[in-house]
């Protein structure tokens, strides 16, 4: 290993006679957008300063040439150790594409980029200075606050760059240590992020879901049907059902033919949910007869129960969440949506009572942070909850109509117990 500090684009080997060989390779961007320099040995066995003197004329030629194609006025972005430079090296490493899930990874980098290229003015010069330009440890608490502020017009953007950029500075300091400040080592950490009144997301009881599946249904849209289904009863998020994070290989499939297998995207958890048990009397009683009425009927366009009539995905953009909408428009439900089946699936389980621990386990949430949000503060959650305060302990109804026998003998005569304050 050579104990010096490589200059820009610069490697080196051991040669065969044992020397050190020193190059300059011109990186691949460069290459592809038509760089008339590709690579150059710089020699053997050099010192920091013949090396530095060596690679600064390759840098130069490079330099000059990538001002030249862009204008004469754009500053060549790749320097090390600027803020560009620490973006770059960010999105690529291992620190982030082990932490951040594919899909939310280009919303990282479009809030990033934005970032870079956000000009604030420099306090003693007084000249508008882009961020991507800039040095890692010329950040204080007091820039930090500057692009925060620049983004005051879109307050959850403006969260975005304070949450993206500490956890940034976060997982790169450990790896580049000499390149941030000594004093303040993540200045991210001293903004205050203004609170922001949050839009509540709405939601949608069993009933709608199932009056919605069932006109998409009559609509020969059962495709849509099914995204309700699997968003209301197995609690998947729009994205991991028009991704195809749903198979009919894992409906019934050989493996588990009484349960269906399904995926969480953002947190990557598989989830086997059971379509049926047997009781105490030795029946089979079927879990989820409404949803699998519905899933009869959905045609197998391809390998995802949720894909479009071609068979191709509906990917995970908006298209899915568009073509629900428009067809709850279409049949007299406007407002319908595939979060608000979920989070009406989220808020049922809250509604009978379910503990924590039991809605995690079918919602596959990791945190009790990222569960809590879903269910609503409903009157029947506060019903419920005021039941149990005076020691009135309802069982709660049955919501599918799973075992029609007991369920009519349990509305007959609910279990009601009664304790003495």
């Amino acid at each position: 290993m050579v104990p010096m500090e490589m200059p820009r684009y610069t490697s080196f080997r051991t040669l065969a006679s044992g020397a050190t060989g020193f190059y300059w390779i011109c990186p691949m961007r460069y290459r592809k957008l038509g760089s008339p320099y590709k690579a150059s040995p710089l020699g053997e066995n050099l010192s920091v300063k013949e090396l530095h003197a060596a690679a600064k004329l390759w840098n130069d030629r490079l330099d000059a040439w990538l001002v030249e194609r862009r204008g004469g006025h754009e500053v060549d972005t790749s320097r090390y150790g600027s803020i560009e430079w620490l973006i770059n090296t960010y999105l690529s490493h291992d620190s982030f594409l082990e932490n951040v899930q594919e899909f939310s990874r280009p919303d990282y980098k479009r809030i990033l980029d934005r970032v870079s290229d956000t000009k604030i003015r420099a306090e003693k010069s007084g000249l508008l200075v882009r961020i991507g330009d800039a040095k890692i440890n010329q950040v204080s608490v007091r820039t930090a606050e500057k692009i925060y502020k620049e983004f005051a017009d879109a307050p959850r953007s403006a969260e975005k760059v304070v949450s993206y950029c500490k956890t940034m500075w976060k997982r790169m300091i450990p790896h580049y240590p000499e390149m941030f400040r000594q004093d303040t080592k993540n200045p991210w950490e001293g903004v205050t992020v203004k609170k922001r009144v949050k839009n509540i997301k709405g939601y949608v009881d069993r009933a709608t879901v199932y009056r919605f599946a069932n006109a998409a249904i009559k609509e020969k849209r059962g495709e849509l049907a099914a995204a309700a289904i699997l968003a209301f009863e197995w609690l998947m998020r729009p994205t991991s059902i028009g991704a195809g994070y749903a198979a009919w290989t894992g409906y019934r499939g050989a493996a588990h033919p009484d349960k269906i297998s399904v995926r969480h995207r953002k947190t990557g958890e598989p989830a086997l949910h059971p379509l049926e048990f047997i009781d105490d009397d030795g029946q089979l009683v079927s879990l989820y007869p409404d949803a699998e009425k519905i899933l009869k009927q959905v045609p197998r366009y391809g390998v995802s129960i949720v894909a479009q009539h071609n068979g191709n995905l509906f990917g995970d953009g908006g298209y899915l969440t568009q073509e629900v909408a428009a067809l709850a428009a279409k049949v007299g439900m406007p407002g319908f949506t595939l979060d608000k089946a979920r989070h009406g699936g989220m808020t049922e389980l809250e509604e009978l009572g379910l503990t924590e621990g039991e809605g995690r386990a079918l919602s596959r949430h990791r945190t009790s942070r990222a569960y809590s949000g879903y269910a609503k503060e409903t009157e029947l959650r506060t019903l419920n909850a005021t039941k149990k305060r005076f020691g009135h302990y309802e069982q709660p109804k049955i919501m599918n109509k799973n075992n029609a026998e007991k369920s009519a003998e349990n509305a007959e005569t609910p279990a009601i117990v009664h304790n003495k304050r």
